[in-house]
């Protein structure tokens, strides 16, 4: 079996089990992204600038039915029973609205939404119910991220069996079938490594194909653009004019990702968590770079304390956190596939990690560590 067609064996009947089974508005913050993505099936490309505040205004039955969800989970009903499927569908839209703080969803360009959107697209402008809408946004989602994730590892020069398994892990599925820009980013930065082997390879890649990897990942979601970080440094390594043009496409992306992280940071931005609870914090600038930078070495031991003491729960997390709601698995089964998935590409990667000696083993493990920090100093900010 060739590895896209382990990808699609696997991603596809998973990725639909998890899209169609998982409780409605449960993926991680999905009723802020899908607010945002009813926003823009409705025209607005950005959040908008209300009397109420900045975010998006839609209709009011989709907040009703996510409290319809709640008092099923509260009278202990499943999600999907007959009774909470035929509650939901009557929610349908009948001209009343809602503001919703969509500020959080600003972290990501529109780009991160137009999976779900398209789905969302038709049934947003027949007044579907909510349910329908969000079922449509989700299965957008899963096309989207399994056929950009099938074109990386078919193009791939090496490492094709690791992009499987990153792309099949659940906690990736999971993100991947849920309305949100996370499955789309997690795709970008598949497609983008696949590029790097492509170059790595001294493949001389058209600019259209450099173009589409670097800047699908540029407007994603920060900081995964720092990946492409990736194609200087094969550059300053070997300076072939293949490498050397890719490179250059790769860093003008990364500005473009810079450029747009600072825009998007600079409106005031709110956690989803926060305004979830119809809650208020404040942007300071100048309190969060002190913080980050007063004590530089001890944010740094922070890090990489907090990485390596809670990696349990990390770990945990990426086979058994499927949105708000916890796969059921005994605590040893994730170890054990842990164990398994590091065999198989021991095995069948084996030859491409070998070729990873000396300066690039160095660069691609001091990478991981930087984007890591990045990751947590996103998160602290």
């Amino acid at each position: 079996m060739t590895p896209q067609r382990l990808l699609l064996a696997v991603g596809l009947p998973l990725g639909l089990l998890i899209a169609l089974l998982s409780p409605a508005w449960t993926g991680y913050d999905e009723f802020t992204h899908f607010a945002r993505v009813v926003d823009m099936a409705q025209g607005n490309l950005e959040p908008v600038s209300t009397a109420d505040g900045i975010g998006s205004v839609i209709p009011s039955v989709h907040r009703e039915a996510t409290g319809q969800i709640i008092l099923d989970h509260q009278a202990g009903r499943a999600p999907w029973t007959p009774t909470s499927v035929r509650a939901l569908l009557q929610h349908r839209p009948d001209g009343r609205t809602v503001f919703v703080d969509t500020r959080p969803t600003s972290a990501s360009t529109p780009l991160g939404y137009l999976p779900a959107t398209i789905g969302a697209f038709v049934p947003v402008r027949a007044d579907a119910p909510g349910l329908v809408v969000l079922l449509a946004g989700r299965l957008a989602s899963l096309a989207a991220y399994l056929g950009i994730a099938w074109w990386a590892v078919s193009t791939a020069a090496a490492f094709r069996w690791s992009l499987v398994v990153a792309a099949t892990l659940p906690l990736n599925l999971a993100l991947a079938s849920s309305v949100s820009p996370d499955g789309l980013t997690v795709a970008a930065v598949l497609l983008a490594v696949a590029t790097w082997t492509r170059v790595e390879a001294g493949e001389q890649l058209p600019i259209r194909v450099l173009l589409a990897s670097c800047l699908m990942l540029a407007l994603a979601k920060p900081p995964y653009f720092l990946v492409l970080a990736l194609f200087p440094a094969s550059a300053i390594l070997d300076r072939t004019a293949g490498r050397i043009r890719a490179a250059l496409v790769a860093g003008g992306a990364l500005l473009l990702g810079l450029v747009t992280t600072v825009a998007n940071s600079s409106e005031n931005y709110q956690a989803a968590t926060i305004t979830m609870r119809v809650q208020e914090i404040h942007f300071q600038p100048d309190v969060q770079l002190d913080r980050l930078l007063s004590d530089l070495p001890g944010f740094l031991w922070t890090a990489v304390d907090t990485w390596i003491t809670e990696y349990r729960f990390y770990f945990q997390g990426w086979f058994r956190q499927l949105g708000f709601w916890e796969a059921d698995l005994p605590t040893v089964v994730p170890w054990m596939l842990l164990v398994v998935l590091a065999a198989a590409i021991l095995r069948l990667d084996g030859d491409d990690l070998r070729g990873l000696v000396g300066v690039r083993w160095t660069m691609l493990a001091f990478g991981v560590c930087a984007l890591r920090v990045a990751i947590y100093a996103v998160s602290f900010v």
